[in-house]
């Protein structure tokens, strides 16, 4: 005991800083895989959120009958349902010691939270509004790519952050908000959403 306090005094605090940092370094590399294998929640939703704008496109035309709030309601609970299935998966040992997981995690936890409230607290009071929703929703989606990007130390990840970006620059500067943008949205979730979270579980299986 007293030949560690010994070593714990003679490490210098550059000594100290390096050991830090390359324990973070090798916590972002294990959070780096695992939450690899978390990819499933990204194709989920990708492929969720495609299906749901592209019907939503279809019943805004006339193709369908009107969908809008139930299909979201829908959307929201079998995600959140299939997100919470995903999680219990994980080994809760793994998410608390590991602060690369606990920041992928709650980056999407934060999104999902307000997606929620705001699609609950508008549907109550009856301020719904389909720019305001999809703006929140690819300006959230960017930071969240932003903040794992760095996290996870996977730069590639940016690029769907800065696709986000833009996406959420263009629905602000349209005039005109029509079906159109569903459409913009569908298809922005493929490769924006559902593709990363293919990268990650290729980089989990260790392909990338």
């Amino acid at each position: 005991m007293a030949e560690t306090q010994d070593n714990n005094q003679n490490t210098s605090p550059s000594q100290q800083a390096e050991t830090d940092l390359a324990l973070i370094r090798s916590m972002m590399a294990a959070g780096r895989k695992r939450a690899g294998a978390d990819g499933a929640h990204l194709v989920l939703w990708g492929a969720l959120l495609m299906v749901t704008f592209f019907v939503q496109y279809a019943s805004v035309i006339g193709r369908l009958p009107p969908l809008q709030t139930s299909l979201w309601v829908i959307t929201l609970v079998i995600g959140w349902s299939a997100s919470f299935y995903l999680g219990k998966r994980m080994p809760r040992a793994e998410c608390e010691n590991n602060i690369a997981l606990i920041g992928y995690a709650n980056a999407w936890l934060a999104v999902g939270i307000t997606m929620a409230l705001y699609f609950i607290t508008a549907s109550i009071f009856g301020q719904l509004d389909t720019r305001t929703v999809t703006v929140l929703s690819a300006g959230t989606f960017g930071s969240a790519f932003f903040v794992i990007s760095h996290v996870l130390q996977v730069r590639p990840l940016r690029f769907a952050a800065a696709g986000w970006w833009l996406v959420m620059i263009y629905l602000v500067q349209v005039k005109s908000f029509g079906p159109e943008v569903l459409l913009v949205m569908g298809i922005s979730c493929g490769p924006l959403i559902l593709v990363p979270g293919l990268f990650l579980r290729r980089l989990a299986s260790g392909k990338g």
